[in-house]
């Protein structure tokens, strides 16, 4: 047996234990009915709406996320089919991403409750020496010119969170308390100018949160890697953290950056085309409600449509063809983790939150 044979086969020995505990010890899936629908941005009654913790918000359970490689005439189509299905939170990333939804939604972006990203200028070791309040600043001002509005809803400034090694889990602290600190002087100077709502958080180390979630009550959202295969990991749960915080959660990379459907060969050829599978692996995710939403990325409005499935869905129990969806789902898992999206392997942190 090869070392990556066998590598697949312990991993998959192990998930299959996280599958089960996914999918029959999955906390039930209610309806959600808010008293007052009419403050719903894109109110459907066929879609699950859920309170963004401390927000207040209530954002549709199904949220648009991911990168984008597509151009203006394609996020139009997107977002106003988006929009007619009930989803009324996206987040969006680098700054040309931004600008690129900004152009998009046009006259539209009140309908919409942003979640938007600002970055480091440089990418470096020393990055959190050079971070200060004037970075974030312009990015802030460039990202509300790019909207043009004067007000957006959560900020979620990368430049916190990116530490030694985006990826690595392998300190207790990996973020300055500088840093935040940083981050909570501007929030708060920007809240009182009106400019930003509510202040938030994305990464890809959990230890991140927790400092964020034990440290600082500024934060009113968190979003990282919540896979299809994830579950609670016990009494100390990153969930039950938040929620005691009352910090809403949204779950990115719910499909594993695709490796979840397949090699990134079949992704490129397979790109804006529908699977169905994606609605069985949301419909087990959405049991966990504790997240207030899940934000896959897509490239179609159809795709759009098979993901709200889920939502539209949530009150049905689980059919042997979702079950079946989420095992042929977890073995590409397996095998891409040990393929071709070797690159990501540091996703197997988050089997477990």
């Amino acid at each position: 047996m090869t070392e990556s044979a066998s590598s697949r086969r312990e991993f998959l020995k192990t998930t299959s234990a996280v599958a089960g505990g996914a999918i029959t010890a999955a906390v039930e899936a209610r309806p959600t009915s808010p008293a007052d629908t009419s403050k719903i941005r894109n109110y459907n009654p066929k879609m699950g709406y859920r309170r963004l913790g401390k927000t207040g918000l209530m954002i549709s359970e199904i949220g648009l996320g991911g990168h984008t490689t597509e151009d203006v005439e394609n996020r139009r189509a997107v977002l106003k089919k988006a929009a007619e299905l009930g989803m009324n939170y996206v987040d969006n990333n680098i700054a040309e991403e931004c600008d690129l939804y900004g152009k998009a939604l046009g006259k539209d972006r009140d309908k919409w409750i942003i979640g938007f990203a600002s970055w480091p200028e440089k990418l470096t070791p020393d990055y959190e020496k050079e971070f200060n309040a004037d970075l974030c600043y312009r990015n802030i001002d460039a990202r509300l010119k790019g909207y043009g509005t004067d007000c957006l809803d959560i900020w979620r400034p990368v430049g916190a969170s990116w530490g030694d090694g985006q990826t690595k889990q392998d300190t207790m602290w990996d973020v300055s308390p500088r840093t935040l600190d940083i981050v909570v002087e501007v929030f708060e100077k920007v809240k009182k100018q009106g400019k930003v709502r509510f202040l938030g958080i994305s990464g890809h180390k959990s230890t991140v949160f927790r400092r964020v979630l034990t440290e600082y009550p500024q934060f009113s959202v968190i979003l990282f890697p919540y896979l299809f295969l994830t579950k609670p990991y016990g009494g100390d749960s990153l969930l039950a953290l938040a929620k005691e915080k009352d910090v809403g959660v949204i779950g990115i990379k719910p499909f594993a950056a695709g490796a979840t459907f397949g090699d990134k060969e079949q992704a490129v050829t397979w790109r804006g085309k529908v699977d169905p599978r994606a609605t069985s692996l949301l419909k087990v995710m959405l049991q966990e409600q504790r997240i207030s939403a899940v934000i896959p990325g897509v490239q179609s409005p159809e795709q759009l449509e098979q993901n709200v499935k889920a939502s539209y869905s949530r009150a049905e129990p689980l059919t042997e063809a979702d079950r079946k969806a989420y095992h042929e789902c977890l073995d590409s898992y397996g095998r891409q983790l040990n393929g071709s999206y070797a690159g990501y392997r540091w996703l197997h942190e988050w089997e477990v939150v």
